[in-house]
């Protein structure tokens, strides 16, 4: 800790152009997306006979992580600005809108909407059922931050019954 790798030329080595980056830049935690999902998601719309380049990969999973980062850091400035510590929903919603997204308003709103219904038949409302995801999550959570979320096949399942198509497909 505190150094450079070796891989970069350990703690003495020093070249031009060659200063530290926060973590952030340098892409740790910041693939709390994690690839395999996103390569899943691009298998899915794309013609199954279609290879993806290792770089098509990486630049669309480094452009998710952007689009995700950008969009959290909107509803999270609201949430601050509010003086609240927690980021709900509604300020994803929010930050779409804000952020000249208004086509993904509606698909998001449908989507809460079904969520909350869909957790409420499972016997839990959404308060109830956050504060225990939440406790549940801090019991069994790794120390480092960024973890990745899966999703599994039945919310995708219906993920996809609740959000349209984009206009001109896929």
């Amino acid at each position: 800790m505190g150094g450079r790798s070796k891989k970069r030329g350990g703690k003495g080595a020093s070249r031009e152009g060659d200063e530290e980056k926060p973590a952030s830049e340098e892409g740790e935690g910041r693939n709390a997306l994690p690839m395999a999902n996103v390569v899943r998601l691009m298998r899915q719309v794309l013609p199954p006979n279609v290879k993806i380049a290792e770089s098509a990969k990486q630049l669309t999973h480094d452009c998710a992580v952007e689009f995700v980062s950008f969009v959290g850091g909107e509803a999270s400035e609201r949430a601050r600005t509010e003086h609240r510590r927690t980021v709900a929903p509604e300020d994803f919603t929010w930050s779409f809108q804000n952020l000249g997204f208004d086509s993904y308003v509606q698909p998001m709103q449908t989507y809460l909407r079904g969520y909350r219904e869909y957790d409420t038949a499972r016997g839990r409302s959404s308060r109830a059922a956050a504060r225990a995801s939440a406790a549940e999550a801090v019991a069994t959570a790794p120390v480092s931050t960024g973890a990745p979320v899966t999703v599994t096949d039945e919310e995708l399942e219906f993920l996809q019954s609740i959000v349209p198509a984009p206009p001109g497909g896929y």
